[in-house]
């Protein structure tokens, strides 16, 4: 059962991203049913807890927009290093935190502000409120250079394409 920050990606925002990046796991994903991927790493194995480059290289994240998300970031950047080929995080775009300058600022590839504020799904389909802030999406990708690369996307209304050279 999801919680109150356990919300499920919208496929207007996840499947052009998809189309692009070619995700082979889901890394937060409270069941089948939430999950954007056929693999999947849910609460019971514990992603924060988990070698990600043991279920897959490309990585889809839409952790909770909760007190937790730093270490959503330390287990991402630490996955890279690990030996990820690319990760995507749907994060809450808060650029005056830590975390963001300490995960993002200086190590992501790209980031990509969203437009209009996401809109996230309940198990069964429905739409909830819009999320009390703005949403980022957080690339690493580490055949990427290395200068971070910011941009914006009306995702209802643009196509997505990665940025980066």
């Amino acid at each position: 059962t999801l919680g109150h920050d356990d919300w499920v990606t919208p496929p207007e925002i996840f499947d052009p991203i998809n189309r692009c990046f070619k995700f082979d796991l889901d890394a937060c994903a409270a069941d089948h049913q939430a999950a954007r991927c056929e693999r999947f790493i849910s609460p019971e194995t514990d992603a924060l807890q988990t070698r990600w480059a043991d279920y897959g290289s490309r990585v889809w994240c839409n952790p909770p927009y909760g007190r937790t998300l730093h270490r959503w970031f330390e287990a991402a950047t630490g996955a890279m290093q690990d030996g990820l080929d690319l990760c995507a995080m749907l994060v809450m775009a808060n650029t005056d935190t830590s975390y963001w300058h300490r995960h993002v600022r200086d190590t992501a590839s790209e980031v990509v502000f969203l437009s209009p504020r996401a809109r996230f799904l309940r198990p069964d389909g429905s739409y909830l409120s819009s999320a009390p802030k703005g949403s980022a999406l957080v690339i690493y990708d580490n055949s990427a250079s290395r200068q971070t690369i910011h941009s914006y996307w009306r995702y209802l209304t643009e196509p997505f394409s990665q940025r980066s050279p």
